[in-house]
């Protein structure tokens, strides 16, 4: 019988020493440099101070909120956004009340004022804030209405909005007295509108008198 030969399987080897680093060259220290760039720009952004925009957003609340008000003397029923349940307290509903003290008035972005009544659906008067190409911060004020609907193929019914741009100004330098003339003037028609019932007073003081805004088609809610 042939002898079996044996195979001899080596030992393993011991784990050789991990190699050491090499030394950071000028590609290393500049990523590192400009990651800290970006990590503290990020910090500094996340830490903007608010407290002018929630002055500001107060201030507005409560022009809105008393444009309601007014409204609601003439059985004209406004809804403001955000909702007064969130920034107001009420000692007496609707005119006694208190700014809420837990609600973050500053990381408001919207503030709308909607037209409920009949035959004055989408009407809205809306400030927001934006970022302009160059980074920055803007107040826009608008106020937008249909211009009717009409059918598409396959969207189904589209209502066509129109705005009219009312006031828009860096947020650092807004004017309350510009931003109030504009306000009032607007308000002043939107009543008068009211009171002779018809919608089409105001929408033409809006094209006369301010510049065109955006015009887009939105989703009609139809039974």
């Amino acid at each position: 019988m042939p002898r079996r030969s044996t195979v001899n399987v080596p030992s393993p080897t011991p784990e050789a020493n991990p190699v050491a680093p090499l030394p950071e060259d000028d590609f290393v220290q500049s990523l590192k440099s400009e990651l800290a760039k970006t990590q503290k720009a990020a910090g500094e952004k996340g830490g903007e101070d608010l407290t002018e925009r929630a002055n500001l957003n107060k201030r507005l609340l409560q022009d809105l909120w008393e444009v309601h008000n007014q409204f609601e003397g003439i059985s004209v029923h406004l809804t403001v956004e955000p909702s007064q349940t969130l920034f107001a307290t009420f000692v007496e509903y609707p005119e006694k009340w208190t700014f809420r003290d837990n609600f973050e008035f500053g990381a408001v972005k919207t503030l709308e004022l909607h037209d409920r009544s009949p035959g004055w659906l989408g009407q809205t008067l809306r400030f927001w804030y934006y970022k302009t190409p160059e980074g920055k911060n803007h107040l826009r004020g608008i106020y937008e209405w249909s211009d009717g609907e009409s059918y598409h193929r396959y969207t189904g019914w589209m209502r066509m909005m129109s705005q009219a741009v009312l006031y828009d100004a860096p947020e650092a330098s807004v004017s309350l007295h510009e931003l109030h003339t504009v306000l009032k003037d607007v308000v002043v028609h939107w009543y008068s509108s009211h009171m002779e019932k018809n919608p089409e007073l105001l929408v033409s003081h809006l094209k006369e008198k301010y510049p065109k805004g955006a015009s887009y088609a939105k989703e009609s809610y139809r039974a």
